[in-house]
């Protein structure tokens, strides 16, 4: 995973545990957010992942990138936080704000 500095105060998306269930989502997320850059925070024990405006999370993507069946609910339990706002359905979590800085 890469590291790279906060430059926007729009900043959106999950915070979570590191370890490989951390390296599956920020997988997902990249491929879900295609022509965004995706910012990766690694810390020791959670990955703050980013993405401008809007960071979109589909279950399919991370059932894919974990190779094994996935629930959004279980990704609920490894995300200790998240930044923006949230709307969580059965196949995809949205993490965006309503109004920008």
């Amino acid at each position: 995973m890469e590291a790279t500095q906060n430059t926007s105060r729009n900043l959106v998306g999950p915070v979570v545990q590191a370890g490989t269930f951390a390296d599956a989502v920020v997988e997902a997320v990249r491929e879900d957010n295609p022509n965004k850059e995706v910012q990766v925070r690694s810390r020791a024990s959670y990955v703050r992942i980013e993405v401008e405006g809007e960071c979109l999370l589909r279950r399919k993507t991370v059932q894919e990138k974990l190779g094994r069946p996935f629930q959004l609910s279980e990704l609920e339990l490894n995300m200790p936080s998240f930044v923006g706002q949230i709307e969580s359905g059965q196949e995809e979590m949205r993490f965006y704000f309503d109004r920008t800085l």
